[in-house]
């Protein structure tokens, strides 16, 4: 069973709050993709390294509303209507002959857990979203923008947000069509948003003069959906056991994921957050990426340690320890690891 959708199930049969928390543990391991590349084997790239550490389709998470609908790109349509002075309708042919872009993007699911798998970072290839909303012209009193999905997922933006240049429909995953569980035909990216926000198999955008309420918020998932700065540690579990390199320093790394502010500093507690040393964030090429960083753990002696860590974003906000669960904005508060150094 999908994550969401158990739990989703479960409020519909009076599970609460309580017992979600209860039950988040065990749903952290349900359709999770596979373990996530060591950032370490990237380090000889520099700064291209987030670039370059691409998730192949086949591994990369699915989270749906449900079953991925079988589309025809024959018969695709992309309606832009709603609140516009020039209403129109795409089809497949027509999106292709757009100018493209190409963009190297990592997405995260709202359900993702505390160092869980449910993320991925892809090339993706299609057009730019704000073109589309120009040739339709908003009405002035147009404030928001409804988006829907063939599997009759939708959610909301405010139209500034959607105005921005980052935003883009895609049509292409890693050089192919996209895949069936990922969207195809086309599917639109909000860059610096929880996936959730990111219909896949759109059909439509509605320019409306009211906030509107998606499917998944309307279940008391997050409106907002802002990814927050949130670090975290790769190919490091917890308890495992460490031993240093012929006395040399033990090496740390990971990734950190924000939204469009980026991530501007990323540090490392050995001490269960009494103290903070900085990491060194060796590829951090653009907000749309994850940000790789290493830790060089030089002073390390034999010992249990508790080790965290927390990511700042370009306006300074900092990672705190919560939020923990993932229900209703996204777990992005700090990961904590016990480890033992031999």
């Amino acid at each position: 069973m999908e994550r969401r959708t158990f739990i989703i199930a479960a409020v519909a049969g009076g599970i609460g709050l309580t017992e979600y928390v209860y039950f988040s543990g065990w749903m952290n391991g349900l359709s999770e993709a596979p373990a996530l590349t060591d950032v370490r084997q990237y380090e000889a790239l520099g700064a291209g390294a987030a670039l370059a550490a691409i998730t192949p389709n086949g591994d990369f998470y699915v989270t749906s509303k449900g079953s991925a609908p079988a589309l025809e790109a024959a018969a695709w349509k992309l309606t832009v209507d709603g609140l516009v002075e020039r209403p129109f309708t795409l089809n497949y042919a027509e999106l292709l002959a757009l100018p493209p872009l190409e963009r190297t993007l990592t997405l995260e699911c709202i359900g993702n857990g505390i160092g869980g798998r449910q993320l991925g970072n892809a090339r993706w290839t299609g057009t730019a979203l704000k073109p589309l909303l120009r040739r339709a012209r908003p009405k002035p009193e147009a404030t928001h923008v409804a988006v829907y999905g063939a599997d009759g997922l939708s959610t909301g933006h405010p139209l500034e947000r959607v105005w921005r240049e980052e935003n883009f429909i895609a049509y292409r995953m890693n050089g192919t069509d996209l895949p069936r569980q990922h969207g195809y035909p086309a599917r639109l990216f909000i860059p610096g948003k929880f996936g959730m926000k990111q219909p896949k198999w759109l059909t439509r955008i509605e320019l409306v003069g009211h906030h509107y309420t998606g499917y998944w918020e309307r279940w008391g998932w997050s409106d907002e959906c802002e990814r927050w700065a949130h670090a975290r540690f790769s190919g490091l579990g917890d308890g495992a056991t460490l031993t240093r390199p012929n006395g040399g320093p033990l090496e740390l790394a990971g990734y950190a994921l924000g939204n469009l502010d980026g991530v501007r500093v990323v540090e490392i507690s050995l001490d269960d957050g009494r103290s903070w040393r900085a990491a060194e964030i060796f590829s951090n090429p653009t907000p749309l990426v994850w940000t790789f960083w290493r830790y060089a753990w030089d002073d390390a002696r034999p010992g249990t340690y508790r080790l965290r860590l927390r990511a700042t974003d370009g306006r300074g906000r900092v990672e705190g320890f919560e939020p923990r669960h993932s229900f209703p904005g996204g777990a992005t508060g700090q990961q904590l690891l016990t480890i033992h150094v031999a």
